[in-house]
């Protein structure tokens, strides 16, 4: 997961890791350039050489370090405003995916939870931030070690004197080989303590994936002011508050265990690091003792030493921590390569002015995703060019799932549907759909625009916008809006404004309307108006959809007296079909019985 990583780095910012590299030459060149010079100086102060060379090893090695801090400086600026440019890239690649995928699979229950997770490997304490955290520290780490053995390798080789003694064995190129062992042994410890706590915590991570996923559920309805009224009115603040805080102190319980479980690791390496040190000194003490290495080379060992060492043990916990991040990443990639089920028609399709497009049902049955009971079971019928057609029945009938089927978010589990006696899978699926405008029961408008949400795109036609608002009886309305067509609806945007449903559903409807599709499809989206109205709102909108192909899906019967063609759906069936005279003189059928249990709205 690591190589994926950096290959998704590189694909999305070929200079991010090249600067990367770069920023750690310049960090680790700070440290070793007043390292080196330092101890440089000092033997030139004990060996009282000239004030004058020394200010001048002084001069040189503060304006080395100023250029290289100012070197540094500027990269890690850009590095970080191309670390929010990766990370704005990861979420918007998400944000594509989720729109390209089908209905079908973005509605799954598993979908979503891979939604969630892949946002939250990017967004989390362990998502790719973190990563590029410890991808870098992994760098410096791998630099400093390799400027640190450079440093050292003269402290291992003898001296041309012959010496006897402890200054013999302290000559000779074995004499480091105990220090060596102490390092060896204190890296690889920490190395397996490093493990195990990213072990803990990635069970950390997997916890708070499902946590945050319930506290932003929770803290975010406090933000959706619609929803406002209902915990006013039914006092449900508790509730909202509860929630906040149990998730909260789930967390917060979370954070407390993993503080415990990191404790002992603290301490285990702080006593490492102690015992490095104090070995360090006592060797590179005795060498001075020796007269093996000078005094001001004390400072250079030990500090190139006690970086070896930490550098060695971070870089071993960076990695440790790159596989466990990597392994977060890899929410991102599974989520990115979910592939879609249905079938991609490649067929154009016939383009007629006279709008006569032959629809099909043959033999249809269908049932849900992860459900073993159809919703539709063996329909078939036929749509007759420029019909005006009526779908009713009891709720749960099957009559949006109908319509689902024919826009094809979904496909059919048997049967098949034709348009014009092909397929309709054969098609390409964005010219399919340009047939069709439809307003479902729970159709969405969104903080933007009016125009926009009318035209449903960024660029639209000013006046044919207005011409279908006024057609949907919106022209009153839309007198009232300062800024006309331009006005922003709902609070998302500067100065947006609140509409009521009656005022949405008519927005609604301009947004079919805009289209200009040869079918029309209504999905029951004035169910929540009286019967009187939504017949009225039918009635009207029937008169603006002449010469094409009209669909109106109620469970109430207002759309049937203008209707040719009436189906009546009972548990997944057409149980009845005909005109409204025809299924009234069928007495004691679910249409007659029906229409007499609404008749006192229609007279």
């Amino acid at each position: 997961m690591i190589w994926k990583s950096l290959k998704m780095t590189h694909s999305l910012n070929k200079k991010y890791i090249p600067l990367v590299v770069l920023g750690k030459i310049l960090a680790v060149s700070q440290l070793y350039v007043s390292i080196i010079m330092g101890s440089m100086i000092l033997d030139m102060v004990i060996g009282r050489q000239a004030v004058s060379e020394i200010m001048r090893l002084v001069f040189i090695m503060v304006i080395s370090t100023a250029l290289l801090i100012v070197g540094w400086w500027g990269v890690e600026n850009v590095l970080r405003v191309m670390e929010r440019e990766l990370i704005s890239k990861m979420r918007q690649a998400i944000v594509e995916h989720c729109m390209t995928l089908d209905y079908e699979v973005l509605e799954k229950k598993e979908t979503l939870e891979m939604i969630q997770k892949a946002g939250d490997s990017i967004n989390s304490g362990g998502g790719i931030g973190n990563f590029y955290y410890n991808l870098t520290a992994f760098i410096e780490y791998f630099i400093s070690i390799i400027t640190s053995i450079v440093v050292l390798l003269p402290l291992f080789v003898p001296t041309s004197e012959k010496v006897s003694g402890l200054t013999g064995f302290l000559n000779g190129w074995y004499s480091g080989l105990i220090l060596m062992c102490i390092l060896i042994v204190s890296v690889v410890y920490r190395y397996l303590l490093a493990r195990r706590m990213s072990r803990i915590g990635q069970m950390q991570f997997e916890k708070n994936i499902d946590l945050n996923r319930k506290f932003a559920y929770f803290f975010n309805l406090i933000f959706r002011y619609q929803k406002g009224k209902d915990i006013r009115l039914y006092h449900m603040q508790d509730k909202v508050l509860n929630g906040v805080v149990e998730n909260a102190k789930e967390i917060e319980n979370n954070g407390q265990w993993m503080a415990k479980e990191e404790r002992p690791y603290i301490i285990w390496k702080s006593v490492i690091n102690y015992i490095l040190l104090l070995s360090t000194y006592v060797y590179v003490g005795l060498k001075v003792i020796c007269r093996l290495i000078s005094l001001g080379n004390v400072m250079k060992y030990v500090a190139a030493i006690t970086r070896m060492s930490d550098s060695l043990g971070s870089m071993m916990e960076s990695y440790n921590a790159l596989q466990i991040k990597g392994k977060y990443t890899s929410y991102y990639y599974d989520f990115l390569n979910i592939k879609n089920e249905k079938y991609e028609g490649t067929l154009p399709l016939e383009k007629r002015d006279d709008n006569e497009y032959l629809l099909e049902f043959k033999d249809v049955s269908f049932h849900y995703p992860n459900q073993k009971e159809m919703v539709l079971s063996h329909v078939s019928m036929k749509f007759t060019i420029g019909e005006k057609m009526a779908i009713v029945g009891p709720n749960g009938a099957g009559k949006s799932t109908f319509i689902k089927l024919l826009c094809r978010l979904y496909d059919p589990t048997e049967g098949e549907i034709l348009l014009n006696g092909i397929d309709i899978k054969l098609y390409d699926y964005e010219e399919y759909m340009k047939i069709f405008s439809i307003v479902f029961q729970d159709y969405q408008l969104f903080s933007f625009p009016l125009a926009e949400n009318v035209a449903a795109s960024i660029e639209y036609d000013s006046e044919k916008v207005k011409r279908s608002l006024i057609e949907a009886g919106f022209e009153k309305q839309l007198k009232k809006f300062k800024d006309g067509i331009y006005a922003n609806l709902y609070q998302m945007k500067e100065k947006g404004i609140e509409i009521s449903g009656g005022e949405a559903q008519k927005i609604a409807l301009a947004r079919a309307l805009y289209k200009d599709a040869a079918v029309v499809i209504l999905d029951e989206p004035t169910s929540a108006l009286d019967p009187v109205s939504e017949f009225e709102i039918y009635k009207h909108f029937d008169e603006m959809v002449q010469g094409k192909t009209s669909i109106y899906i109620s469970h109430r019967m207002s759309s049937c007296r203008f209707c040719n063609r009436i189906l009546v759906f009972d548990k997944g069936k057409i149980v009845q079909q005909g005109s409204h005279e025809q299924l009234m003189s069928q007495t004691g059928e679910l249409y007659a019985k029906l229409w007499e249990a609404q008749a006192k709205y229609y007279q």
